[in-house]
Parts: structure tokens; C-alpha cells; sequence
């Protein structure tokens, strides 16, 4: 710690070894800022999560006042719970360099009733709110539609599919499938324009596939959100673009949710990490008008785990319309959102603009005042979002703790989804298998078959949907996983 200067804060923190709950500190060298550690069995351990002191202390004044139980046990709260992550396979019809859930050909489904199951402990924990089925690939489950209607009669209104959109522009009349059967919303995988890009971070040249499911999406009548994850050196110069492509193309896309690239899963240790204040850094590099603290922290879960702003478009270009907000304005109106409504306004979904037009004061209320003509600027503008999903290097057992996406667990329990996507730096999810949360045990082994799902990993591997057009590369294979 040679080149550390000033202590920050105190925390609980997790060993990057065992995920072990010790103390740790906020460290800074008055550059960036470090989180060390010490574990009683693996050492000591500093590590940077925040590139700049400045922004870090900027970003501190939003961050919400939240108790921290530190010997509770990582279950999401039900008055917190803003978003349910389901996943529904662990099969998929790639096997990207960056999966936090380790996925790929030949995994398993879980079964029409364990899913029921899932989504039962969602309504026991407070009720239905908005809910993403995820994986590996939830699409190359041809009963993916029967899911999501289930759902729906379960009183489920917002339903997301996380899909890489293969098999939307491959399977004939997938899309209006998933649409008739009640899906609100594609979180597509989007991480650039570039073919290049697709070949570094998925093996495989997808960028015409990926235009062609948006204009798949639009044909059938759902909305998206674009999805890049961002790696830096690789696709960060195209973080405008994607803007840009998502501005021309506001008719069907909602919103753009970045995420930076972290250390979970089937991506090496300490290699190319960056955070919030970096990626804000690198999209406002691509347009004049916009400043890295444009994008606002989240007052939610944390002020470092996620940050954003909306884009209202002009003949100049797009404009933040966080430049007409003051940090003390932004904080008395943040007060005024519930807390399950954050996702639902990031995303610009119906549920979410109700909650945007009560808090510009348009619908009626005591809202504080916007600025004139508030109203009609929330109907057109982007929201862009950038989530710093927290891993290992960055783990913080009180962010942990107040955690607001949540997976639901078999045992039927609500639990933090990073805390339940972490792994260690040798690929073990840990917390996983200390909490008994289930799922995959490590990043190298299967996920355990599900006893109701009625086959093996033999038949799920010969029933896998691997679209004959696109060459999978195994990306983890020539990287030594």
C-alpha cells in the first residue's frame, strides 16, 4: 500500500479469494480510488474501483441513506425489489469470452414448474413487479411464450426477454410469438456496429444480425432496450454510435442500458476493468454537448452502481436533459420516484412514464418544479444508463445488502444479483454455494440437472438450438478456461 496517501470510509468487504465478509477501507493515492482488504487466509488485497477521487466524491452526495445489517444475509428486501432476474436455462447458442453466467451449448433447461416456482416466490415477496427471464439464451426454449403467458396470468405486466436476438431473426414468427404472449420489452445484446467488435467479445460477426432483430422487434410490435456490454480497447469508441443508431431508430428502442465489462464468470481476473465514472467518460468523448457527470447516479441501490441521464434530440445534436437539473434539484425529485419504479422510468416503459409525468408535476401532485415545457421533453427523450455490476474486486457488503435486482432462488429466497452472479478469482460462486442459492457451483462445471425438467445433459445438448447459419466459436477453449 505503498502509494496509497489518505483513507476514505470504512466498510465490510468481501475476500476476492472466498468471498469471505472482512473489513476493508476506501483507499486513495488523490487520483483514483482503491478498496483494500485483508483476509485472515489469502492476504491482503487493494484494488482499484473507481478511476477518478473527483468523480467519486462528486458521485458520494447522491448516494442514499440505507441501513447496513453486516451479519444479515444478502436477501433482497421486498419493499426494495425493483427488478426479478429468472433464468430459465443455462443453455445458449453461443459461448461468448464475456458470460457471468458461464453459458453455452449444451446446458440444461429448468422446467415449466421450477420457473412457475420462481415466479411464485416473486408474488409471495411483495407482489408482481417487473421481471427479466434470462439465462444463457431464454429464446432457444421453444416454450418460452407459454412461460411468459404464465406469467402474465400471474399478474406480471412488465416481462423482458435478455436475448442475444438470434433466434428472433432466425425462428420465423419467434418475435410476434413472444409479443402475442405478452412481452413488454428485448433487452437485446448490442455491442456495437462493428463486425469486429462482435468477433473480440461473442467469437462470431453478428452485426447485421443485430439490426435485423431490431427491425424484427419493430415488425412484431416490441420494444427495445439496447445492451451493450462495453469492454474497454475494444468497442468503448462506439459507445456514441450505439447512441446514435438507438436515436435513429426511437421509434422501437426504449432506452440504452451500458454495461462495463466485470469480473464474473467466463472472463479473466483483473484484466480490463473499468468503471462508472471511465464509461461516462468514454460516451461523452463522442458528443459535444455531453459531460461524463451528465450521467447522474441512480439514488437507489448505490451512487457507484448506476448511473443516467435521458437525451432529448435536436437539430444540434442530442441534449442532456440533466443539464436543466441542479444536483439538489435531481436529489429532492429522486426522492419523490419510488423505489420500484427506478427501473421501470430507466426503461421508459408505460408503468415508467407515469411515474416520470407524477414527478414533472404533469399528472397532478406536489412534485418540485421542472422547468417549462418538462413534460413534452419527457415524452422524446433516450434515457441511457450505465450499470457497474459489481464483482470481486469492487465487493461491498453494505451495496450487496441494499441491492434492488434481484434473483429468485428455489429455496424462495430474493437474492442480490450480483452477490448471486459473483465469482471468485478462481471462478467459484462462492456466495452461491455458501447461501445454498443453487445454480452453477463454478465457471468450469455444469449447472446440476433439474430432477423436473425430465431430461439429461446428453438430450439437452442434442435438443440445443444452434442456428446452422452462425459459426460458434468457443471462445473460453482459446482462452484456456
Amino acid at each position: 500500500m505503498s502509494q496509497i496517501k489518505r483513507r476514505l470510509e470504512s466498510t465490510t468487504s468481501l475476500c476476492p479469494s472466498c468471498l469471505t465478509r472482512i473489513p476493508g477501507e476506501y483507499v486513495t493515492d488523490d487520483s483514483s480510488v482503491y478498496l483494500h482488504r485483508e483476509c485472515p487466509e489469502h492476504g491482503e488485497t487493494t484494488r482499484k474501483v473507481w478511476d477518478s477521487l473527483d468523480h467519486w466524491e462528486w458521485a458520494k452526495q447522491f448516494q442514499p441513506d440505507a441501513e447496513f445489517n453486516p451479519d444479515g444475509d444478502f436477501t433482497v428486501s421486498n419493499d426494495h425489489a425493483c427488478l426479478a432476474v429468472i433464468e430459465v436455462t443455462s443453455d445458449c447458442n453461443l459461448s461468448c469470452s464475456f458470460c457471468f453466467a458461464s453459458s453455452g451449448p449444451g446446458g440444461t433447461h429448468r422446467s415449466f414448474e421450477t420457473v412457475e416456482k420462481l415466479l411464485q416466490t416473486i408474488v409471495k415477496s411483495g407482489g408482481p413487479r417487473p421481471i427479466q427471464f434470462s439465462g444463457g439464451e431464454p429464446t432457444v426454449r421453444d416454450d418460452l411464450p407459454e412461460i411468459v403467458e404464465r406469467a402474465g396470468q400471474m399478474g406480471f405486466e412488465h416481462i423482458q426477454i435478455n436475448t442475444n436476438g438470434i433466434e428472433l431473426v432466425e425462428k420465423k414468427g419467434y418475435a410476434s410469438r413472444l409479443s402475442d404472449a405478452g412481452v413488454t420489452a428485448i433487452y437485446l445484446q448490442f455491442d456495437g456496429l462493428q463486425s469486429e467488435t462482435y468477433e473480440a467479445i461473442r467469437g462470431v460477426d453478428l452485426a447485421d444480425l443485430k439490426r435485423e432483430a431490431v427491425k424484427t422487434c419493430r415488425e412484431a410490435g416490441l420494444s427495445v432496450v439496447l445492451v451493450p456490454t462495453i469492454v474497454p480497447g475494444t468497442n468503448d469508441h462506439e459507445m456514441g454510435d450505439i447512441v446514435r443508431y438507438a436515436l435513429e431508430n426511437r421509434d422501437i428502442v426504449e432506452s440504452v442500458n451500458f454495461q462495463p465489462v466485470a469480473h464474473f464468470g467466463r472472463y479473466e481476473t483483473n484484466d480490463g476493468r473499468f468503471s462508472l465514472d471511465t464509461a461516462a467518460k468514454r460516451l461523452a468523448e463522442g458528443f459535444e454537448v455531453i459531460e461524463p457527470r451528465d450521467l447522474m447516479p441512480v439514488p437507489c441501490c448505490s451512487a457507484y452502481c448506476q448511473s443516467a441521464t435521458g437525451l432529448l434530440p435536436s437539430e444540434q445534436g442530442p441534449v442532456p436533459v440533466t443539464k436543466f437539473l441542479s444536483a439538489d434539484l435531481f436529489t429532492n425529485i429522486s426522492g419523490l420516484v419510488d423505489e420500484s419504479d427506478w427501473m421501470e422510468l430507466i426503461a421508459k416503459t408505460p408503468a415508467g412514464g407515469e411515474a416520470a409525468c407524477q414527478t414533472a408535476n404533469c399528472c397532478g401532485g406536489d412534485a418540485p418544479s421542472l422547468p417549462a415545457g418538462a413534460d413534452e421533453m419527457l415524452d422524446r427523450v433516450l434515457p441511457i444508463s450505465l450499470t457497474g455490476f459489481m464483482d470481486a474486486d469492487a465487493a461491498d457488503a453494505g451495496r450487496l445488502d441494499n441491492c434492488c435486482i434481484s434473483v429468485p432462488t428455489e429455496d424462495g429466497e430474493l437474492v442480490p444479483f450480483c452477490g448471486y452472479n459473483m465469482t471468485t478469482d478462481d471462478g467459484e460462486y462462492a456466495l452461491r454455494n455458501q447461501n445454498n442459492w443453487g445454480g452453477r457451483p463454478g465457471v468450469n462445471e455444469p449447472l446440476p440437472i433439474d430432477d423436473d425438467a425430465g431430461c439429461s445433459v446428453e438430450e439437452a445438448e442434442q435438443d440445443s438450438s444452434v442456428t446452422e447459419a452462425i459459426e460458434v466459436t468457443d471462445q473460453s477453449a482459446s482462452r484456456g478456461e
